[in-house]
């Protein structure tokens, strides 16, 4: 397709013409319509319809004449703007969660996430890309792998972003830990569980006057009930011979992990010295 196909002398010629007569119309028809008894609003209304009937009927015009001419740019365009979309879909994306995260601020850095099945503490957030040292592995431990991950921000639109530090953006601040310890579902189950309850009250006795005050203020800042702060266990059936004792302690952000194993071990040195 060239450039004097498109504007080929004979169509250009008919345009106009047909083009004048059309403005010549709607002059005339303006000025009857002024001139009628109709309200004016009606008048409005009538002069507003005709403008868009006039418009619609250029739209038609140069698409009869310059049919075949527009479709093939139009195929030309659309095939040129696949291509780059195809090309550089996964740039965009990525530019997409990027602004995700700037806007909807999941997490920031220095927050413990989990997206994807990849979790770790946000190290740099940049705007293709977001890196984190990896914690693992899975929710298994707290402990780093010694590996750093790079995520694409596009994930950050395909998947949900689980951020373990929201209560707590400092080593002061205080959170809500869940972890599991399983035994096996035997008459001795009531001893194990508060021997776990014992061990946890010991370990986190320290922590409940300073986490009180901290999800107090927490709790007015959001607007939200306070949760309970003293350790507690839910018992679950994980199978028919196997009981989870689903523990939740509130401690101090920055001491998960080692808090954790320090109930665990207490826990392990009550029940086998009983």
């Amino acid at each position: 397709m060239t450039l004097q196909s498109l504007l080929h002398i004979n169509n250009i010629y008919i345009f106009c013409i047909l083009s004048f007569v059309l403005l010549i119309v709607y002059g005339l028809s303006k000025k009857a319509i002024r001139k009628s008894r109709m309200a004016n609003n009606q008048k409005r209304s009538m002069v507003s319809k005709l403008k868009f009937l006039i418009i619609i009927t250029l739209i038609i015009l140069i698409l009869t004449l310059w049919a075949t001419e527009l479709y093939q740019f139009i195929i030309s365009i659309a095939a040129i703007g696949a291509a780059i979309a195809i090309t550089t879909k996964e740039v965009f994306l990525c530019f997409g969660g990027g602004f995700y995260r700037a806007f909807a601020y999941p997490f920031t850095i220095g927050d413990r996430i989990e997206v994807n099945n990849v979790r770790g503490d946000v190290v740099d957030i940049g705007l293709l890309g977001t890196q984190i040292l990896e914690v693992g592995p899975k929710d298994l431990t707290h402990q780093y792998t010694g590996r750093t991950v790079t995520i694409p921000n596009s994930i950050f639109l395909t998947n949900y972003v689980l951020n373990e530090s929201e209560t707590g953006k400092s080593e002061k601040d205080y959170a809500l830990h869940v972890f599991i310890v399983p035994i096996k579902n035997d008459i001795h189950w009531a001893e194990h569980k508060n021997f776990l309850l014992n061990a946890a009250k010991e370990v986190c006795n320290e922590h409940v006057d300073a986490a009180k005050d901290y999800f107090k203020r927490l709790a007015k800042k959001r607007q939200v009930d306070m949760p309970l702060i003293e350790p507690r266990i839910t018992i679950k059936f994980h199978t028919p011979e196997v009981l989870n004792l689903i523990v939740r302690v509130t401690i101090p952000v920055a001491r998960k992990g080692l808090i954790e194993q320090e109930i665990i071990n207490k826990y392990l040195e009550k029940s086998y010295h009983e």
